[in-house]
Parts: C-alpha cells; sequence; structure tokens
C-alpha cells in the first residue's frame, strides 16, 4: 500500500506532541519549521525541548485524553509503547490524525523525509518499510534544487495576478509562466519586472 501525498498549511494549528525525549524534540522542530503552535506533554523533557521554551507550551504532566481535544494533529512520541497505543487509540476515536513514531500500524499518518527551502517542499516517503531509502533520495533531492529556486518561486507568486489577468486562456498563462521559468534560472532567480513585461507582450504580440 502506497501513501496519498497531502500538504497541509500548519500555520498556527494547534499540534501536540506526546513525548520528552530526543525523537519527539526533533518532530517539535518540524512542526515549528512549518509554523504549527506547538504544545509538549512529558513526564520530564530532554534539554533540547526545554531550550525550546520560548517556542513551545510544554507541560509537565501525564497525558490524559482532554489533553488532545482542540489538536488539529497528535504525535506519540514515548518509549512507553502501551502509553503510545493508546493515544493512538484515543485520536482515531476523536478523528484526530495521529502518527505513533516508528508504529505504522498505529499511524493514521506518516511523516515524510522532506527538504524545504522557503517556500518549495518536497516530501518523501517509502510508506513506512524503508526510511533509509527515503532519507537517501530527500539527500539527492536536495542536491539538485539550486538555492536561487526560493527565490524565483515567490517572485513568481508576486506576478502570478498580473499574468493571469493578462490573458483569459489558461493555455497562454501556461506558456508565460513557462517561459518565466526558464529565463529565471538561467538568470539564477534574478527575474526583473520588465523581464514579465516583456515577456507578457511578446506572448500578446504573438496572438495578434
Amino acid at each position: 500500500m502506497a501513501y496519498f501525498p497531502m500538504f497541509m498549511d500548519l500555520k498556527d494549528e494547534l499540534c501536540v506532541v506526546i513525548g520528552g525525549g530526543m525523537i519527539a524534540y526533533r518532530k517539535i522542530t518540524a512542526l515549528l519549521e512549518f509554523e504549527a503552535k506547538v504544545t509538549v506533554i512529558a513526564s520530564e523533557f530532554c534539554d533540547a525541548i526545554l531550550d525550546l521554551e520560548n517556542k513551545i507550551t510544554a507541560k509537565n504532566k501525564r497525558y490524559e485524553p482532554q489533553d488532545i481535544g482542540d489538536a488539529f494533529l497528535v504525535i506519540a512520541a514515548t518509549n512507553d509503547s502501551g502509553l503510545n497505543a493508546r493515544v493512538s487509540g484515543d485520536c482515531r476515536e476523536f478523528k484526530i490524525p495521529v502518527n505513533v513514531v516508528d508504529i505504522k500500524d498505529e499511524c493514521s499518518f506518516i511523516f515524510p523525509a522532506y527538504v524545504k527551502k522557503g517556500a518549495i517542499t518536497v516530501g518523501v516517503t517509502s510508506s513506512g518499510k524503508s526510511p533509509i531509502i527515503s532519507q537517501k533520495l530527500k539527500n539527492k533531492i536536495d542536491e539538485i534544487i539550486p538555492d536561487y529556486m526560493d527565490e524565483l518561486v515567490d517572485y513568481l507568486g508576486s506576478v502570478r495576478k498580473e499574468v493571469q489577468s493578462s490573458f483569459e486562456q489558461e493555455e497562454k498563462r501556461k506558456k508565460v509562466f513557462k517561459q518565466l521559468v526558464e529565463l529565471g534560472c538561467l538568470k539564477q532567480g534574478k527575474l526583473t519586472d520588465t523581464d514579465v513585461s516583456e515577456i507578457i507582450r511578446n506572448e500578446k504580440n504573438r496572438a495578434e
């Protein structure tokens, strides 16, 4: 079975992590990278998590089902398999997406290996069968994405409405964006408004 790739907006969404060790820490830092609102629940916390005190809400307590009542998603990352299973069961009952670290059968979603460069995110998964392969592919992808691509993506996003309003036909819009991407790669992300205006004008002239 393969997992369906779905990208979610976690900005300001409550994500609850159960566990206070280094595995939990790695999941927390991933969630923070995507601007989630993170609450961590554990009987004790490793120093790395304590160092995040200004970025997370840490609750030094035993897990209770009410701790996840308002969660957008939950991650169980304790070294207690029974507790992890209980968290998974509670999440399924409450219809909350849950990831139990390293226990695929108790997850309703899994963490991909991912590359993030600004607005660009590429996720890779082996559907839980071989994390090492996922990591290897992630590293290869990281190598081939140019450093300027994030800048180019941001710029193309800023001119998207201008291009869309210049052409009624979707086909024409795609042609313009394709030319902008090609030119942007040649110029290593340094597109200008003049470049955009010229490409739009040339495409309009072709249509006349």
